[in-house]
């Protein structure tokens, strides 16, 4: 790596974001740091004035942002988007994500996570709290599995599945980012897969302060057009994410077994089932606990849809 290259590469992927993206880049220009950094976004063909703002700021900070405006969507055929087109550009020794419509809340996100990542080599993934927030920026919660600072259990983050921390809290070692395990194309989706390679590689360090935001529910975002899809798109999902998990079974030497074993029948398996209203097998163990749990209503719909009294309302 040649001496004038960043520390840090603050790696961003947007697409329709016009109404949230300024709060993204102002985040990252609000970072105080001892390092230089510098700003990768790469803009997925938007139809909105995204592009236009992004221009706006990279025009203002030439030194730091470096920009790709696409003129043909990307995502239409490759879900893959950082991995595949925007890791690689990275020049710093770590990357941090955060997407278009998400943002930094603490100036000393960086600073505090780069720092203790320099101070032990052995990390090679460090998170944070972060606060949930609606498409208007009211606070609706907040995704912190500890209360404390900590090392992350790995098994805690196989289980957590990829909402285990929020994808915006995530700082890694490019190296890593860039030269990925075969599992982690197996999937549709980014965060869940990085988060198991990444944690595998050394060990995960925590912060409990809430230094991101989490924005739920943005129209044309990946969680808000996967549960508006058809069931047997999403059963296509998980079967993936099941290939995956296996896949990181077998490249993990099967050292965090059972939580993957968790993740596949409890997680993965179980929400195929229930799509698919098989109540038959949702009714006998392993999955009977967790169908019982479900409320009575939504039981007694399954098993009437099951018997054809009428279309199972996808949702």
């Amino acid at each position: 790596m040649e001496s004038s290259a960043p520390l840090v590469s603050i790696v961003c992927d947007t697409y329709n974001h016009a109404p949230y993206i300024r709060d993204a880049l102002d985040s990252f220009l609000a970072q105080k740091t001892d390092f230089s950094f510098e700003i990768i976004v790469h803009d997925d063909a938007s139809t909105d004035e995204t592009a236009d703002i992004i221009r706006e700021y990279e025009a203002a900070h030439p030194e730091l942002f470096r920009c790709v405006y696409r003129t043909e969507n990307i995502y239409s055929h490759d879900t893959k988007i950082l991995e595949h087109y925007v890791f690689p550009l990275a020049r710093g020794k770590y990357i941090a994500i955060c997407e278009g419509d998400d943002y930094w809340t603490s100036p000393g996100k960086l600073q505090k996570q780069i720092g203790y990542m320099e101070a032990h080599p052995d990390c090679t993934l460090c998170v944070c709290a972060a606060d949930t927030v609606d498409p208007q920026g009211a606070r609706t919660g907040e995704v912190a599995p500890y209360n404390e600072d900590r090392i992350v259990s790995m098994d805690d983050l196989i289980r957590g599945s990829g909402g285990f921390v929020a994808t915006a809290s995530i700082v890694a070692p490019a190296k890593l980012a860039k030269e990925r395990a075969p599992f982690c194309d197996l999937s549709d989706v980014d965060d869940a897969v990085l988060q198991l390679w990444f944690g595998m590689n050394g060990t995960a360090y925590y912060f409990a302060e809430p230094m991101c935001v989490y924005r739920q529910a943005v129209p044309g975002s990946w969680t808000e057009t996967f549960f508006s899809s058809r069931h047997a798109e999403r059963v296509l999902h998980h079967e993936a994410m099941i290939r995956a998990l296996e896949a990181f079974d077998e490249q993990s030497g099967r050292r965090w077994h059972d939580s993957v074993d968790f993740c596949i029948t409890h997680q993965q398996k179980y929400e195929i089932l229930r799509l698919q209203n098989d109540v038959a097998t949702l009714r006998k163990p392993p999955y009977r606990k967790q169908y019982l749990a479900l409320p009575f209503h939504r039981r007694v719909r399954m098993q009437l849809s099951r018997m054809g009294f009428f279309k199972e309302k996808e949702k």
